[in-house]
């Protein structure tokens, strides 16, 4: 499950207490896991042409009654190394598909929902059957999943991720790329994966409007990903600047603060529903 860059952002704006030590953030993962202190939020995506709601992102929050909110470029890679994410990563599964099922039966029939997945779960779990079974027990049309991983995580295990994105790619599930263009691998995970869109990296966006390097890359990896025929999201937009270029690059998707923040399944239900 990777960290995006919205989890970032909202860390660096909220009050956060981080624990002393690894094994402090250990009992403290174990305890959230136990006494449900995880939360989910979401974040909304817009069409860059319609200005429509067309889904969300689905982002993990943790607030310990000791230490408070709990950052998750923090927790999440250390449950990755210690193996804590294959129980936190089913508790995010059944918790997301039971909130799009719920934001399908309040009317929006469109969207789609993004979930980050991690390279663990994949090596250390049989990630299709677990959610595909949650997916046909909750009768959700497969077309409304998305699921998320970066360049770093394709890169660790390729030949068994490509095994499971071709078996969830027949199911009708959406695979993607999540912060395209950071790692070292960019062109040729293109060329050995077969996705649906990529998700072009807030470290570009912040640089749209005044550094030259990030407009010519991300004018690049629009023209790349048409040409493949793939879709385009840009996250962490902040401003109506940034929001126009890539509006003008021909992105297809915009995601960031100056257009939602993200909120919890009740809050995005009360504005959309």
């Amino acid at each position: 499950m990777s960290m995006s860059p919205a989890q970032v952002l909202l860390a660096e704006k909220t009050n956060i207490s981080t624990p002393s030590n690894l094994d402090n953030l250990t009992s403290i993962i174990d305890d959230a896991l136990q006494h449900q202190h995880f939360s989910m939020v979401y974040q909304p995506l817009f069409s860059m042409q319609t200005s429509k709601l067309v889904g969300f992102e689905a982002l993990v929050r943790c607030k310990s009654p000791q230490f408070g909110f709990i950052s998750p470029d923090k927790f999440i890679p250390h449950v990755e190394e210690n193996g804590q994410i294959i129980e936190l990563g089913n508790w995010i599964f059944q918790q997301v598909l039971l909130d799009l099922k719920r934001f399908l039966q309040y009317g929006l029939k469109d969207i789609t929902v993004s979930i980050n997945v991690s390279s663990v779960q994949i090596a250390k779990t049989n990630i299709f059957d677990e959610i595909m079974t949650l997916v046909n027990k909750l009768e959700i049309p497969t077309r409304c999943i998305k699921l998320e991983l970066t360049e770093t995580a394709l890169i660790q295990n390729p030949q068994k991720i490509a095994k499971v994105f071709n078996a969830f790619q027949i199911e009708g599930v959406q695979l993607w790329i999540d912060d395209f263009g950071t790692g070292f691998a960019s062109l040729s995970l293109l060329r050995e994966f077969k996705v649906d869109g990529v998700k072009i990296d807030k470290s570009f966006v912040d640089g749209i409007v005044t550094c030259n390097e990030d407009f010519t890359l991300c004018s690049a990896i629009v023209a790349m990903a048409q040409r493949l025929g793939l879709h385009i999201v840009a996250e962490g937009i902040e401003d109506e600047d940034q929001l126009q270029i890539l509006n003008q690059l021909g992105c297809d998707t915009a995601q960031g603060f100056l257009l939602g923040k993200p909120v919890s399944f009740e809050e995005n239900l009360r504005r959309w529903g």
